[in-house]
């Protein structure tokens, strides 16, 4: 499964590359000349752009709505339903400069509705590209905001703004029934008032409608552009996208806590041609799934100790290796320990020992040995909350000295020697939680898959493994483990050790088994992202449609998608 990902990462990173090679040529390499009315023959004027902007579309609901005239379009089209907006973005108007200059808000600077230091001079509204290439291009824009009728598309022939979406859908009819403009841009925001008003969700029948009812617009709109008296001699992209969802508490079982989980910015994006064939741009691969029954280590109240706990300790010439999968509860914490072999977990660091615990929203690995005279720390990654990530410690040694070394999900975090450290051993419990002293915090994590080698598993495999949520034979370094404990027992007073030692853990305090069923390990962001449309796509969409190339000094964000 680990593979499978550093597959998906390999292939973000060879796309990229292949992106830059590509970024001094011409978009005209891109779509290659098959039977479209894309031909060396074909005129700029045969070629025209009909875009609609629908605010606070969440794709999903929009996919799951009845929508007989969206739909009508999806065999010719390029599609998908997971399709992103900027997820950290808060403001219309930074959706809006995306779909319009082809760049995101850390370069168009579009924060505010007040657009105060915008960077749009230097990355305007893709209008100015595609007149800087075609002057005598008719362009055309109907809103339902005075804000992007005067700071986006005032540049547009015709720029007017209306009440209702409505009114929209019949300016945009009436234009193509008498215009000849090369791109028709038209901006709804009815869907986004409902489901600021009610919920952005088809379980709110008046959000439901919202969407059903622009569905009607697009018939009539579609309705209206094939019944052009030259349409025949036409050829219409039509782009239909939504400019971010909305903020809704989706069950617990369709979080997956990947950006598609994030609501706001699920939208939607559809490219339609005639002559396009189908292709379905669907959620890739996020993560291997884990699911169980586990305990919720949480305040002082739970906890598990192993009172019998000598085959754990570290002394200064031990080999260890520590992994163990968390999921926080909270964003940040202040010292609470999750895993430790100390007396007390106190200020002032007293006693030898080590600790795993958790600070602001990283990790720690901290001990004290025999001969320090005060403690050492040695940071992990952050982790984030309510994701199951993969925490490692290991001590190595390295031409006579010693290091400890942490891992975030099989990622290299920090080292730190300690050769002079001295034994780290004690005759204190094992403890999984809370471990008592003062001065810290109290946890709420849930903890899981717990392997305690008496070896430093090299990085490769701790790479290879972190992703994997248990642990069998096939593991290269099986033979080294002194203690395993899956922790999804699902029920009874203790975590069960299946390893060599059978040294369970004894639950203590008001416990309780609860289930859990998510993913582990899911790509990054960035990564994810690459594999479906987002909204900075569309204005390199449209230049390429028109054969205009695609200038390296424009900086634009977004690629072109194939229907094939």
């Amino acid at each position: 499964m680990w593979n499978r990902y550093k597959g998906i990462i390999f292939s973000v990173i060879f796309a990229l590359a292949a992106a830059a090679i590509s970024c001094n040529k011409d978009f005209v390499r891109t779509l290659p000349n098959k039977d479209y009315t894309d031909t060396a023959k074909a005129q700029f004027g045969d070629r025209k752009v009909l875009y609609l902007i629908v605010d606070g579309a969440r794709g999903a609901s929009v996919n799951s709505a009845n929508i007989p005239n969206i739909k009508a379009l999806l065999p010719n089209s390029i599609y998908s339903w997971v399709a992103l907006s900027d997820p950290d973005s808060t403001r219309d108007v930074s959706n809006w400069a995306n779909m319009l200059t082809g760049v995101k808000k850390d370069k168009h600077k579009v924060l505010s509705d007040d657009f105060a230091g915008n960077n749009l001079e230097t990355y305007p509204v893709f209008f100015q590209r595609i007149k800087e290439e075609k002057p005598n291009a008719k362009i055309v824009s109907f809103s339902s905001s005075a804000i992007f009728k005067d700071k986006l598309t005032q540049s547009a022939a015709i720029n007017q703004s209306f009440d209702t979406d409505e009114q929209i859908k019949a300016a945009l009819v009436n234009n193509l029934n008498t215009d000849t403009a090369q791109l028709i841009l038209g901006h709804f925001n009815d869907i986004d008032e409902a489901g600021a008003r009610y919920g952005y969700d088809n379980s709110r029948a008046q959000y439901k409608a919202s969407i059903e009812k622009f569905d009607g617009y697009v018939g009539e709109i579609i309705d209206a552009l094939k019944k052009r008296k030259n349409f025949d001699k036409e050829d219409w992209l039509v782009v239909i996208a939504s400019s971010g969802g909305g903020k809704f508490d989706i069950p617990a079982n369709q979080n997956d806590n990947t950006v598609f989980s994030n609501t706001s910015a699920n939208t939607f994006t559809i490219y339609y041609n005639p002559k396009y064939r189908q292709r379905i741009l669907a959620k890739p691969f996020t993560g291997n799934r884990y699911l169980g029954r586990t305990i919720r280590f949480k305040d002082s109240s739970v906890r598990a100790q192993i009172d019998t706990a000598d085959i754990f300790n570290l002394d200064d010439t031990t080999k260890f290796t520590i992994e163990l999968k968390v999921k926080k509860n909270e964003d940040k914490f202040f010292w609470p320990s999750i895993l430790g072999k100390r007396k007390e977990w106190s200020s002032g660091h007293p006693g030898v020992g080590w600790v795993i615990y958790l600070e602001d929203s990283y990790w720690y690995f901290e001990m004290r040995g025999t001969n320090d005279n005060d403690f050492r720390q040695c940071r992990g990654g952050d982790l984030q909350k309510g994701r199951w990530q993969t925490l490692t410690a290991k001590c190595e040694i390295r031409a006579g000295k010693r290091y400890i070394r942490t891992y975030t999900d099989g990622i290299f975090n920090n080292e730190l020697e300690v050769t002079t450290s001295g034994s780290f051993s004690n005759n204190s419990p094992l403890k999984l939680g809370y471990l008592n002293g003062t001065g810290h915090g109290t946890p709420d994590v849930y903890v899981s898959d717990i392997r305690f080698f008496k070896v430093d598993v090299p990085d490769a495999v701790i790479g290879n493994y972190a992703c994997e949520t248990s642990i069998t034979e096939g593991h290269p370094y099986y033979s080294f483990l002194a203690a395993y404990w899956p922790g999804t027992d699902g029920q009874g007073d203790k975590i069960r050790d299946i390893g060599p030692q059978a040294r369970d853990f004894q639950l203590k305090g008001n416990f309780n088994w609860e289930d859990f069923n998510d993913l582990i390990c899911p790509p990054p962001t960035e990564a994810l992202a690459t594999f479906v449309p987002q909204t900075a796509d569309i204005p390199a969409q449209i230049i390429n449609w028109f054969r205009i190339p695609n200038r390296q000094s424009w900086g634009l964000d977004g690629r072109v998608w194939l229907d094939q």
